[in-house]
């Protein structure tokens, strides 16, 4: 019986291969380009003989807002709003250097739209915030907290602060009060992928698969490509035994990016026990296989868990790592 997913019947993928429907993308969708640029060009031409390099910039400033539209379509008001006054001297300088033949017009404008949003982003995101999170990385969690609560008295809309405390939270394993700040942070930005994703975090590590389960749907709903959200959406799936829906998430999961070694062995692990739990014993030796390649990952996964404070989700982890390492040991 061969292994499935909701929308086709696959093999598990690597993250270099392509299926033959990208290959084709990727070969024609730059000729679609170059045609479609040369028929506009030639259209303006017939249209505006005297004018064609106004024309040209015209058009191409015109095309640049279109694709910032689009490109903000999902975000707030304010913020697209924003983005537009802020891309403006970029897109002027951009048509008069066309125009004009000039390239002091382009980088002047350029210069300008990289001023502003230099300035956005200083007089947007609170010092105190700034600060906190440096703390955070630095491993200071009481610095850091006690900063990110000025943070969020000084701007209470910010919605990086809450998503911030929460990670300290999360952090320090007090999962109801990482649930809390998460939740704020959700209420002020409701598209906010990174959010959804923390709150997943504090669920799997309370053990409540199911709960967990939902939070990382919502992250992908938002950012489907995230590979690192499908692999613990897997994860989920498996721990409550949905083995083949598991299995295809993590099937997604290797032919995304996870860029680090650790996850790699994992979702190719958990892949393979899925596999097994299916009876597909052919794609599951091909994936142990495969698996092998990932064995320096191993002492990384042992050095994560060792000494760590006790948690619900902490012996699940621990009893698949001494498998994991029995697998290379055999």
């Amino acid at each position: 019986m061969a292994l499935t997913n909701s929308s086709s019947n696959s093999k598990p993928r690597s993250a270099h291969s392509v299926t033959k429907q990208e290959l084709r993308a990727s070969m024609i969708l730059p000729v679609v380009i170059t045609l479609l640029i040369w028929g506009v060009g030639l259209l303006l031409y017939l249209v505006t003989p005297g004018e064609f390099n106004t024309a040209v910039a015209l058009f191409i400033s015109l095309a640049l807002l279109i694709f910032l539209l689009y490109w903000t379509r999902h975000a707030e008001k304010r913020l697209r709003i924003t983005a537009v006054v802020i891309a403006i001297p970029a897109l002027i300088g951009i048509s008069l250097g066309l125009i004009r033949g000039s390239v002091s017009d382009t980088l002047l404008g350029v210069g300008l739209t990289f001023l502003l949003l230099f300035l956005y982003r200083a007089f947007n995101t609170p010092i105190s915030y700034r600060v906190a999170f440096r703390r955070f990385r630095a491993g200071d969690m009481t610095t850091a907290l006690e900063l990110v609560d000025k943070a969020i008295e000084a701007r209470p809309d910010f919605w990086e602060s809450y998503q911030l405390r929460a990670l300290i939270f999360l952090t320090e394993l007090d999962f109801s009060r990482a649930e809390r700040s998460a939740k704020e942070a959700i209420a002020r930005k409701p598209n906010a992928h990174p959010v959804y994703n923390t709150l997943g975090q504090v669920y799997l590590a309370e053990a409540r698969f199911d709960k967990a389960q939902t939070s990382f749907n919502q992250a992908l709903e938002r950012d489907p490509g995230n590979a690192f959200y499908r692999y613990h959406l897997g994860l989920c799936q498996f721990r409550q035994e949905n083995f083949r829906e598991a299995a295809a998430t993590f099937m997604e999961a290797i032919s995304g990016s996870l860029r680090f070694l650790e996850y790699e062995l994992q979702a190719h692990y958990y892949l393979w026990r899925c596999l097994v739990m299916l009876g597909e014993m052919e794609q599951a030796q091909t994936v142990h296989e495969k698996m092998q390649a990932f064995a320096e990952g191993v002492p990384l996964i042992q050095k994560q868990l060792a000494d760590q404070p006790d948690y619900p989700h902490l012996p699940y982890l621990q009893a698949d790592a001494a498998d994991l390492s029995q697998q290379f040991a055999q």
